[in-house]
């Protein structure tokens, strides 16, 4: 099973290799591509903007996967589904795809720290997307870290919020299940 699950963690970072590749004009791996699209139905994008498009598959991935490490405990507890021994690898997967985000999101602004800068205090969910991404990965440094953990998970859902000025269902369902998963995991304290 945690050869499955880290399978299945993996696959992010394939589709980034793959568009990243796919991106930089390999004539082979545009032909494997070519033939994958056809054999499959699938469409692998050519984003305008790599390093942004990169970002925002980074993020998604995170954020999914922070999502179902938050809910193992209370799947657990009211379903007596117990996938507790996974609780920390995801979480290890989640935060690490948000780093990737960030480097992701720095790079796409050429590192440039006034840009970078500029960015954080004009958009203030990026400063709370900075804010999670230290509080959820320094949390399990912490004695009572899982009250860190809600911090960063409420502070994971003002980052959503705040970034995007109309919310597409997707993002209102991650913010619904951080919200139910919280409250199932008060509820049980």
């Amino acid at each position: 099973m945690k050869y499955l699950i880290i399978l299945l963690a993996l696959i992010p970072a394939f589709i980034v290799g793959t568009i990243t590749m796919h991106s930089m004009g390999f004539g082979w791996f545009d032909n494997c591509v070519a033939w994958c699209e056809n054999a499959f139905s699938l469409s692998v994008p050519h984003p305008v903007h790599l390093w942004y498009a990169l970002s925002v598959v980074m993020g998604r991935s995170a954020l999914w996967l922070l999502i179902i490490a938050f809910w193992i405990s209370p799947a657990y507890v009211f379903l007596r589904f117990d996938l507790r021994e996974f609780k920390k690898l995801l979480g290890g997967f989640a935060v690490g795809y948000a780093i990737v985000h960030l480097l992701f999101f720095a790079l796409a602004h050429h590192w440039s720290l006034q840009s970078l800068g500029n960015a954080m205090v004009n958009h203030l969910f990026l400063s709370f997307g900075v804010a999670a991404l230290l509080i959820l990965a320094l949390s399990p440094l912490v004695k009572a870290s899982y009250k860190l953990l809600y911090l960063g998970i409420v502070a994971v859902m003002i980052h959503l919020l705040l970034g995007y000025k109309i919310l597409h269902l997707e993002h209102i369902i991650a913010i619904s299940l951080l919200a139910t998963a919280m409250a199932l995991r008060l509820i049980k304290r």
